[in-house]
Parts: structure tokens; sequence; C-alpha cells
């Protein structure tokens, strides 16, 4: 895929359909290489939740895809889970439930070739928009914390994620990036997922709506459809 840096990247984002799988495959299958996900895995994402699977294409190519779920989850006593076990096995069929008050990100992939484009960003506004629209309490993501490996035998995974640089910002990339977009730390997750960067460990952050309990459908509609179409443009990201 040829791209020219200087003109940008001219993608939609757009709910994902039963066509898609098999290129949403691919691109899972080429960037989550330690946890590759299967087809009926992500034919059944769409099928449950199919507002809730979104794709970024250029020119007829995936090249972003975020799935996400709806679900409870006690943030007070923040009970420690799997990847697995908190979307069914990737499934979304016994975890996804509409009336739930977070949602969780199950899954994001950028195509390395188009990162730095503004594609994660897009998504993530879209997915934005369904907690607005559905009145969800805030969105859960388990991190990454790809730094973790270099240091492990100096750090436990909790002292880790509180560890800073000399600039007073998070040491972990992925825990950096998510504490500039607004997210708190919650806890660790043991045994997240297969991540040798991370020594299979993930930490739960979390983001509350701000609009959560304010005003009524139509106004949450309209807000949604803003944040959606044109959020990244009004905070300048």
């Amino acid at each position: 895929m040829k791209i020219n840096h200087k003109i940008g990247l001219h993608f939609i984002v757009r709910n994902a359909t039963n066509d898609d799988v098999d290129k949403i495959l691919a691109l899972d299958n080429k960037v989550w290489k330690d946890f590759p996900a299967d087809r009926e895995m992500i034919a059944s994402r769409i099928n449950v939740f199919p507002e809730g699977n979104l794709v970024a294409v250029y020119k007829s190519e995936i090249v972003g895809y975020l799935c996400l779920q709806f679900n409870d989850y006690d943030l007070e006593k923040h009970p420690p889970f799997t990847w697995n076990e908190i979307t069914d096995k990737g499934t979304l069929i016994k975890t996804h439930d509409m009336q739930g008050q977070f949602m969780y990100g199950a899954a994001m992939t950028v195509a390395p070739e188009v990162q730095n484009f503004g594609i994660g960003t897009r998504l993530i506004f879209a997915g934005w928009s369904l907690i607005v629209k559905y009145d969800k309490r805030g969105c859960m993501i388990g991190s990454r914390i790809p730094g973790y490996s270099s240091v492990k035998d100096k750090y436990t995974p909790e002292d880790y994620i509180k560890l800073q640089r000399e600039d007073g910002k998070l040491f972990d990339p992925e825990l950096r990036l998510y504490k500039s977009d607004g997210f708190t730390i919650i806890s660790v997750l043991p045994n997240y997922e297969p991540d040798p960067e991370s020594c299979d460990y993930g930490v739960l952050v979390y983001q509350a709506n701000p609009f959560y309990n304010r005003g009524c459908l139509g106004l949450r509609k309209l807000i949604a459809f803003i944040i959606a179409k044109w959020g990244h443009k009004i905070l300048g990201v």
C-alpha cells in the first residue's frame, strides 16, 4: 500500500459488515501475531453487536478496526479478569449486554503503514459516540504495558505502572497515551493476554462519560452524532 505522506490519508469510518470479515481477519493477524483472532471470532462479534464493530477504510482496504461491547463491572472492587473472560474468548456471545453500565474496548487494530494518520483517534471518537448515545457511565480498556519487559527484574507491575520519566510523564508508552487522553489507571490485570512485551500483564484504565445521565435521548443522539463526525476536529486531534 503506497501512501503519500504529504497529502495525508483520506479514509472513512463505518460499521463493519459480514463482507468485511476476511479483510479484518487479515489485518488483525498481521498486527497481533502473538494473539491472533480467527474468522469465527470476528464474525461472531459483528453478529452480536453490529453497531459496536467499526472499520476505517482507505481505497477499499480496511486499515483500522475497533470492537466494543457493553458490560457491567464493579469499578470500586475492580476484580481481575483476562481478555478471554471479559470478551467470551473474543466472541462477545456471553459478555456483551446492551443494558450494561460500561463500554469495554475488546479490540483495536491499525495497520502499521498507516499509523500516525489519526485512524485510531477517529475510531475511538466513533466508539465514544456510542457511550453517549446509549448513556453508559464510561469506557474501560485493558491497556498493554509494552515497556515492562525491559524493567521486569527491577519492578513489580504494580510499581511499574506508577513509574515516571524525568519529565513527570509515565514511563510506559501506552499508559502515557491513555493518561494524556484522560483515562485513569485502575488496576493491574495478571495473565490478561499473551503478550511478551507486557509479560502477559494488562492494566485496566477508565474514563467517565461526562454526558452520563444528562439530557434526553434526542439530545444524546445529537451529541453522539457530533462526536462521531467532528469530535476529532473540534478537539484538534
